[in-house]
């Protein structure tokens, strides 16, 4: 029996070293190649991008055009000089008028007299009336001594109207 049992432990150590032996193997020992599995990876495909390129017409285009702004219209109006009198005792030419076909309270009436390169303004707002504009309470300062024959002017304006009128004006 004691073959038999020195028997049994010889194969399971011979066993046992061929088990460590094959495993050996597994573990890589300096030197020895270790296989690895590849797995390949999918290359990514690159698609070219498609720019179009303009061409060339000869066609220039037009800016956007800025718009302007206008200047509206003046409408031309009837301006009659009712009074234009010399007062010798302040030296000034007293003028009042009215604007015929126009009522408007945002005028402005300026009486102008002219003599020989002088001349001297006032000025007073346009007073709307039922039908018709008035200008009054302009008076005209004249230089000391003046005499002879003064052209008086008297001008209504407003947003969209102008007008005038001339009268000469005897300074003795």
């Amino acid at each position: 029996m004691a073959r038999t049992s020195f028997f049994r432990v010889s194969v399971s150590s011979a066993i046992a070293l061929a088990a460590v032996l094959g495993m050996s193997g597994c573990i890589g020992a300096a030197g020895s190649p270790t296989p690895t599995a590849t797995v390949p990876s999918p290359t990514p495909t690159v698609q070219p991008t498609i720019t179009p390129t303009p061409t060339n017409t000869g066609v220039v285009p037009n800016p956007t055009p800025t718009p302007t702004p206008t200047t509206p219209a003046v409408k031309t109006v009837s301006v009659q000089i009712l009074n234009s009198s010399f007062d010798p005792s302040t030296g000034a030419i007293a003028v009042a008028g009215m604007v015929t076909d126009l009522v408007s309270s945002t005028g402005t009436c300026t009486a102008t007299a002219s003599q020989d390169g002088q001349s001297v303004s006032a000025e007073a707002a346009g007073m709307a009336d039922a039908a018709v504009t008035y200008c009054s309470g302009l008076s005209l300062a004249l230089p000391a001594g003046s005499t002879g024959s003064w052209t008086v002017e008297l001008v209504f304006t407003d947003e969209g109207h102008s007008g005038s009128a001339q009268i000469p004006v005897d300074v003795s």
